[in-house]
C-alpha cells in the first residue's frame, strides 16, 4: 500500500496567529506536526509526501529525520506554487499512484485514535473498492458522507452537513488507479467547493460509476488544522491523557 500525503497548502492561519514554520514542520511537543500525523497511521507501507519547495527550504533535517525514522521507505515531491486544491496536489503524484497498489490519502493536520487491526481486517476480508475513515460531527469545517439503506457511501460533501458522519481526511483506495481516474474525472467536470478540488468529492464519481465505498468509524478525531485546534491538541498529549 501506498500512503499519500499531500501538505502544500498555504497554512495561512497559522502565519496570521505567528507561528514561524510551516504548518506540517510546526512542533507539537516534540515532533512535527507531519511526524505525529505518519506516527498516528502506524502504517509501515511506501510514504509519498507532497510539499512546498519553499516550505521545505530550511526544514530539511526534518522531512529528513521523519524518513529515517519510517526506515527510508519513501519519497518526497517538490510543489512550486499553491495548486488549485489537495485534489490537483495528490495528482502530481499520478506516475507513483496511477496502478493497481492499495492507496490511503491522509490530511497532513490530523491525529486519530482508530483500531488499526480493524481497519486492516476490513480491507483486506472485503470487496469494497473504498473506505472513508470517519467520526460523529455536524460542524461545517468537515467534510461528510451519507450512507444508503445497505449501509454504503452514497454522497460525499465538502463542507455541507448532509449527515452527522463527517470524514477524518484519511481516505482509502483498493486501486490507485482509481483515484487518479475518477480525480481527472472531478477536475474536467469542474466540481469545486470554494473555488478548490477537494480530495474527498472525488468519491461521488466513483459512486457514480457503481463503487462500492463505506465507512470506518475512529473512536476520536484531533483536528491540527487551525490555531485553536492545534492548542487543543497540544493541551490534551500534555494531560497525557
Amino acid at each position: 500500500m501506498k500512503i499519500l500525503i499531500p501538505m502544500a497548502g498555504n497554512g495561512s492561519r497559522f502565519k496570521t496567529a505567528g507561528y514561524p514554520k510551516p504548518k506540517p514542520f510546526i512542533d507539537v511537543v516534540g515532533k512535527t506536526m507531519i511526524e505525529r500525523v505518519v506516527e498516528n497511521l502506524g502504517i509501515e507501507h511506501e510514504f509519498i509526501f507532497l510539499t512546498r519547495s519553499d516550505h521545505f527550504a530550511g526544514n530539511e533535517k526534518d522531512l529528513a529525520s521523519l524518513m529515517t525514522k519510517i526506515g527510508g521507505n519513501g519519497k518526497v515531491l517538490m510543489v512550486e506554487s499553491l495548486t488549485e486544491g489537495a485534489c490537483c496536489t495528490a495528482l502530481l503524484a499520478k506516475e507513483l499512484i496511477n496502478d493497481k497498489d492499495e492507496l490511503l490519502i491522509a490530511n497532513a493536520d490530523q491525529v486519530i485514535d482508530y483500531q488499526k487491526k480493524n481497519f486492516d481486517y476490513v480491507r483486506k476480508l472485503t470487496s469494497v473498492d473504498g473506505i472513508i475513515l470517519g467520526f460523529t460531527a455536524t460542524d461545517p469545517k468537515w467534510s461528510f458522507l451519507k450512507l444508503d439503506t445497505e449501509g454504503y457511501v452514497s454522497q460525499v460533501a465538502e463542507k455541507k452537513p448532509i449527515s452527522d458522519i463527517a470524514t477524518c481526511g484519511v481516505y482509502w483506495y483498493r486501486r490507485g488507479c482509481d483515484f487518479v481516474k475518477y480525480a481527472e474525472e472531478m477536475i474536467g467536470k469542474n466540481i469545486r467547493t470554494n473555488k478548490e478540488f477537494y480530495i474527498a468529492p472525488v468519491y461521488n464519481q466513483m459512486v457514480k460509476a457503481g463503487g462500492k465505498i463505506i465507512p470506518f468509524y475512529v473512536d476520536f478525531m484531533h483536528g491540527l488544522g487551525t490555531p485553536e485546534d492545534l492548542k487543543e491538541y497540544v493541551e490534551y498529549v500534555k494531560s497525557g491523557a
